[in-house]
């Protein structure tokens, strides 16, 4: 293909530099997966998935534009369980070093009010796109997994799906087409929904890794659960 070169006056280049200072370009974003690492990029954000063995950090807050993440195994999945006593994962046990924080925020982590419980005291909250947050969960041997998140919403949109996507290693997202978030005058921020979020069926033994990839405004997050069915052991 012929190249077409054209030239632009050095006032008219200023110019273009001038107006694009401060602006935002969107683009598309994808997954692709190589054995235990993928990347996925929105909007000059890098995340790469660690392997299996890497520890766990403590809690950090960051908004780097390409981190890497270390994801602790935050489940051991090796019986069957309901939604009355599902495996559970606090949301501030996961990484947040891949998360950038809302204007006006200080910390990504919050505690309610003793009035509006949670599962394990704090919640996470203030964070907006791009981000993405993870855990581990280690399967011992072959089962279903569907998998929930307990969370509060105080801005419209309330539709989940425009605002983060949930699966599982490098799976299609989950459609949830949930959308009844909502605060009410004595609970704004904390007004805790159990959401389903989605199933995987024939989840195999070994380490899996539950992403959360942030496009639009994060609900607040108090923890994730885990109904487990038809488990056999590897």
């Amino acid at each position: 293909m012929k190249k077409t070169f054209v030239k632009i006056p050095m006032v008219m280049m200023l110019a273009l530099m001038i107006t694009g200072c401060g602006a935002t370009t969107a683009s598309n974003s994808g997954l692709s997966t190589s054995g235990n690492s993928s990347t996925t990029e929105d909007g000059g954000f890098s995340f790469v998935h660690p392997s299996a063995e890497v520890s766990s950090s403590d809690k950090v807050s960051s908004s780097s534009s390409s981190v890497q993440l270390n994801i602790n195994v935050l489940a051991t999945i090796n019986a069957n369980k309901t939604i009355d006593d599902p495996y559970l994962v606090e949301a501030e046990d996961c990484d947040t070093s891949g998360c950038t924080l809302q204007a006006g925020c200080s910390s990504f982590f919050e505690e309610p009010p003793s009035t509006i419980p949670t599962s394990g005291g704090e919640c996470i909250a203030c964070i907006s796109a791009p981000s993405i947050l993870a855990f581990k969960i280690d399967v011992k041997g072959t089962c279903d997994i569907a998998f929930y998140t307990v969370a509060a919403k105080y801005e419209d949109p309330w539709n989940l799906d425009g605002n983060v996507s949930y699966y599982l290693d490098s799976n299609t997202p989950f459609v949830t087409g949930y959308s009844a978030f909502g605060h009410t005058t004595e609970n704004m921020f904390y007004n805790w929904k159990t959401v389903e979020l989605g199933t995987t069926t024939g989840v195999t033994s070994g380490v899996h890794q539950f992403n959360i990839k942030v496009l639009g405004s994060f609900p607040n997050t108090d923890c994730f659960k885990m109904v487990v069915t038809n488990y056999t052991a590897a």
